[in-house]
């Protein structure tokens, strides 16, 4: 005799009543929103790098420029005070543009963040009201209010 495990299965759960189910339409909505949800935050994530990545880029071609014109600046000096004078300059003003380019990367990586935090927070909320609301209208709900 062959063992059966379905019939087993159900054996054990073939009177067992599932509690109301939401409707299909429902369960559609549902996931379309968790996709538009992730659609959002992923333009967000998207725009904000590309913002970055492109801020970071004229930057660094900033940077490469100021090194060129103060190579230049500093080997065209006669002597070597006037050339160190201009090197602690050029290195006081590097440090000036790269701490407010790094300050201006760091905000724009925060609101970015902060865009997506603001969309899924959001997006948690109607979950959790339109859970609460579909436990509320449970019909087993309704028999514990009435007892």
């Amino acid at each position: 005799m062959a063992y059966n495990a379905f019939a087993d299965w159900t054996k054990i759960f073939g009177d067992f009543k599932a509690p109301h189910v939401i409707d299909f339409n429902q369960i559609v909505s549902h996931y379309r929103r968790n996709a538009e949800t992730g659609s959002a935050v992923i333009q967000i994530a998207t725009a904000s790098t590309q913002e970055i990545a492109r801020r970071h880029a004229e930057m660094l071609r900033s940077n490469a420029e100021h090194a060129l014109k103060a190579s230049k600046e500093i080997v065209s000096h006669s002597t070597p005070e006037s050339a160190a004078s201009k090197q602690a300059d050029f290195a006081k003003h590097w440090l000036e543009y790269n701490v407010n380019s790094v300050r201006e990367l760091v905000e724009l990586s925060t609101r970015s963040a902060q865009e997506v935090f603001e969309v899924v927070n959001k997006h948690i909320s109607e979950q959790v009201k339109e859970f609460s609301d579909a436990a509320t209208s449970a019909p087993h709900a309704n028999k514990k209010k009435a007892a």
